[in-house]
C-alpha cells in the first residue's frame, strides 16, 4: 500500500464508469472520426488494450404488468431494450434502433409495450412506440428536435415529455394521445427564459407535477446551478399551472410569503394527497438533499430521510404506501436505506454491497424492488432486493470479457490540504486513489495522472471504468481523482465554492495536489499528467496553462464553451483534444481554433473529434477510439 507523509483517511470503494464500451451505440460511419497528429500506435497498447473494452453491462428500465422487466444492455455494438422474464434468465431484444436506445419507459396496461428515446443525428432524439406483440413500431416524434423520454400517465394512453421545440435552450413540456389518429403534441407549459421538466402524473391522470428552472444564456462550464427546480401542478383539464407554495400551518399562525417549493426532483404520494420531494436542507447544514413530504394542503413539509450529512439521490415508494425506498451517496459510494412506514421503522439494507447505484423502482405489487449497481470488479446488472424476506437476487449477469476481476483494483479514499482554511486548519478535499502493485521501498516512484471529472456540479463516482483500470494496471500510473470544491455530492454549500467567479478556486485546489504529490515518496513528480472530460476539461487545460512547469501534459475532452477561460495561449505541454463536433451546445470550432493556436505557438497537440457525435462519445467505434488515443498519449509521455 502506499505511505504518505501526512495523516490521511483510508477507505475502501469502486470505480466509475464514463462512457462504457458496454453499453454504446453503433458508429454507422468509421469515416466521421478526424484523428490529427495523434501519437504512434504503441505495440503494447494495441495488443493489452482490446480486451478492456468487451465488457458488457446492464441497466433496469421498467417492470412489465406480469413481472417481467425491461433493461437495456449491448447486442452487438448497440445499446437496446431487452425483456428480461425471471433472475438470470435469457434476454430478449425488443428493440431494434440504428443507433442505440437512450432511455426506456413501459407502456400501463401493456403486456411488453414501451416507448423508447432513440438519438437521431446533431444531438436530436425521437421517440418510437414499440408493440412487440403486434409486431408493430409507431414514431411518435420525427426526430427534427431534442425530445426527453416519455412519462406515461396511468391509463397508457397519454404520454408527456419534454422538447426543445421552440428553440434556443428552453424546453417545453407536451401531451401526445398515442391513441388517437394523426396525434400531434400538443403543449402543456413553455414559456421564454424557462427549462421545464416533467416529474410525475397524479393517479386521477388529470394534474402533471412540474419543475421549472432559468434557461441562462450563460454558457459559463462553472455555473452547474443549484440543482433545483421550482415545482408547478399542471392541470390538464382546463389548462391552469399552478406553482407549489406553502400558503398554511398546521399551527394556524400566518404563513410567510408564499414562494414557491423548490425541489431537485419529486413525485406524487401513493396516498393521493402529498408530494414527496428532494429539497435542500438548511445552508448552514451544507445543504445536502434531503427525502422530504409535502402536504400542500396542511402546509407542512416534514423530513423522512435520516441521513442528514450526505445527499439523497434516488428514491422509489412502493404503489400501496407500505415501503420507501432512497439511496444515499457516501463519498460516492452508495448506501441503500428501507423505510417500512406501517411499522415506522427504518430497515438496515446490509444485502447489497458496496458500489454505485443508478436506479431504484418498486413493481406493481410493491414486493420487489429493482435496482442497478455496479462496482469496481463489475459492470452495471439488475438486482432485486425483496423487503419481506431482507434478500436481493440477482437478476443480469454482465461479462467482463478476458478479464481476471482479481485484478482490477480497488481505489481508497484519502484526503488532501488545500490552500485554504477552515476555524483554523487546511480545507481538506476528497481524493480516491487507484494503483497496483504493492509499494516497497525499491520500487521506483510512478508517474501520476491526475483525473478530473469532478467539480461545476458534478463529482467523481468510483463506478465500473475499463479505461482507469487499463491505465492503472497495464501503463502503471497511479490513478488519482480529486473531488475539488464546486462538485455535487458534499452538499450546496461546498458546489458554491466554485462556482461564477470562484471557478478559479477549484484549479487552484488542483494546484494544491500538485504540492501534495510532491510530498509523497512512492509519486513520480516529474511524471504528472492530468485529464479532464466535460467542465474536468475545462480544469485540465486551465491547469495546463497555471501549472506548466509541474506537469507533463493533458487530455482535455468533451469540453464545454471555452468563452471564460483565460491565458490558454500560454499552454506549451503535449494537449490531447477530444471532442464530439455535433454538439449543437458547444460550437466545433472552439477546440479546433484553440488546438490549431497551440501548435503554431509551439505545443505538441493531437485532436481526436467524431463528426457523428453530439457530446461524450456514445458509439463504441468511437468510445475505442478515444480510449487508444489516451492510452497512447500517455504511454509516449510516461516513458
Amino acid at each position: 500500500m502506499l505511505h504518505f507523509n501526512l495523516n490521511l483517511t483510508w477507505l475502501s470503494g469502486v470505480l466509475l464508469q464514463c462512457v462504457s464500451a458496454a453499453g454504446l451505440a453503433q458508429s454507422t460511419d468509421p469515416a466521421s472520426l478526424t484523428r490529427v497528429d495523434l501519437a504512434k500506435p504503441d505495440p503494447s497498447v494495441a495488443l493489452s488494450l482490446p480486451r478492456y473494452l468487451d465488457s458488457r453491462s446492464t441497466r433496469f428500465v421498467d417492470w412489465l404488468p406480469d413481472g417481467s422487466m425491461l433493461v437495456m444492455t449491448r447486442f452487438g455494438e448497440t445499446t437496446q431494450v431487452h425483456r428480461v422474464r425471471s433472475a438470470l434468465s435469457m434476454r430478449e431484444q425488443l428493440s431494434f434502433e440504428s443507433s442505440g436506445v437512450i432511455a426506456a419507459a413501459a407502456q400501463p396496461a401493456h403486456d411488453d409495450a414501451f416507448a423508447a428515446l432513440s438519438a437521431r443525428d446533431s444531438g436530436r432524439t425521437a421517440l418510437v412506440l414499440y408493440r412487440p406483440k403486434e409486431h408493430a413500431l409507431v414514431s411518435l416524434t420525427d426526430g427534427s428536435n431534442r425530445d426527453g423520454a416519455a412519462i406515461w400517465a396511468h391509463d397508457g394512453r397519454r404520454l408527456v415529455f419534454s422538447s426543445d421545440r421552440s428553440g434556443g435552450r428552453d424546453r417545453e413540456i407536451y401531451l401526445l394521445d398515442t391513441g388517437a389518429a394523426n396525434a400531434t403534441p400538443q403543449l402543456v407549459a413553455g414559456g421564454a427564459g424557462y427549462r421545464w421538466q416533467v416529474f410525475d402524473w397524479a393517479l386521477d391522470d388529470h394534474r402533471l407535477l412540474l419543475g421549472r428552472e432559468a434557461a441562462s444564456p450563460d454558457t459559463d462550464p462553472a455555473e452547474g446551478g443549484s440543482g433545483e427546480l421550482e415545482l408547478y401542478i399542471a392541470n390538464l383539464d382546463d389548462a391552469e399551472l399552478e406553482p407549489l407554495t406553502l400558503t398554511r400551518r398546521p399551527d394556524n399562525k400566518p404563513a410567510p410569503p408564499a414562494a414557491p417549493i423548490r425541489a431537485r426532483t419529486a413525485r406524487f404520494a401513493p396516498d393521493g394527497r402529498g408530494i414527496l420531494l428532494l429539497s435542500a436542507a438548511d445552508s448552514a447544514e451544507g445543504g445536502f438533499w434531503q427525502l422530504s413530504y409535502l402536504d400542500p394542503i396542511m402546509g407542512e413539509v416534514r423530513a423522512l430521510s435520516s441521513q442528514g450529512g450526505h445527499d439523497v439521490e434516488l428514491f422509489d415508494q412502493s404503489p400501496d404506501g407500505h415501503y420507501l425506498a432512497y439511496a444515499v451517496n457516501d463519498n460516492g459510494m452508495s448506501r441503500l436505506h428501507l423505510i417500512d412506514l406501517l411499522r415506522k421503522l427504518e430497515i438496515s439494507v446490509g444485502a447489497v454491497g458496496p458500489g454505485v447505484i443508478s436506479s431504484l423502482r418498486f413493481d406493481a405489487t410493491g414486493t420487489r424492488l429493482a435496482l442497478t449497481l455496479e462496482s469496481h470488479r463489475e459492470p452495471p446488472d439488475v438486482y432485486v432486493y425483496e423487503p419481506e424476506t431482507q434478500t436481493l437476487t440477482r437478476w443480469t449477469h454482465g461479462e467482463l470479457g478476458l478479464l481476471d476481476p482479481e485484478r482490477l483494483i480497488a481505489p481508497s479514499l484519502l484526503h488532501y490540504p488545500t490552500w485554504d482554511r477552515i476555524d483554523g486548519q487546511a480545507r481538506m478535499l476528497s481524493l480516491y486513489a487507484f494503483r497496483s502493485g504493492v509499494a516497497t521501498g525499491a520500487v521506483a516512484p510512478r508517474p501520476v495522472l491526475i483525473l478530473l471529472r469532478s467539480g461545476g456540479g458534478a463529482e467523481f463516482r468510483p463506478g465500473y471504468d475499463a479505461l482507469l483500470q487499463y491505465l492503472v494496471n497495464e501503463l502503471g500510473l497511479v490513478v488519482l481523482a480529486p473531488d475539488v470544491r464546486g462538485s455535487s455530492g458534499a452538499g450546496r454549500a461546498f458546489q458554491a465554492l466554485g462556482q461564477h467567479e470562484l471557478r478559479d478556486d477549484a484549479v487552484r485546489d488542483v494546484g494544491s495536489l500538485l504540492v501534495w504529490i510532491g510530498l509523497q515518496r512512492e509519486l513520480d513528480r516529474t511524471r504528472v499528467l492530468v485529464m479532464g472530460e466535460g467542465y474536468g476539461g475545462y480544469l485540465a487545460l486551465a491547469s495546463l496553462a497555471q501549472y506548466r512547469d509541474r506537469l507533463r501534459g493533458g487530455i482535455a475532452a468533451f469540453l464545454p464553451h471555452l468563452a471564460v477561460l483565460a491565458n490558454l495561449t500560454s499552454i506549451r505541454l503535449p494537449t490531447l483534444f477530444v471532442q464530439g463536433q455535433a454538439n449543437p451546445d458547444v460550437p466545433a470550432y472552439e477546440s479546433e481554433q484553440l488546438a490549431a493556436r497551440l501548435r503554431v505557438n509551439g505545443a505538441a497537440v493531437q485532436y481526436l473529434a467524431a463528426a457523428n457525435e453530439a457530446g461524450a462519445f456514445r458509439r463504441k467505434s468511437n468510445c475505442d477510439a478515444y480510449y487508444a488515443a489516451v492510452a497512447n498519449f500517455l504511454a509516449q509521455l510516461i516513458r
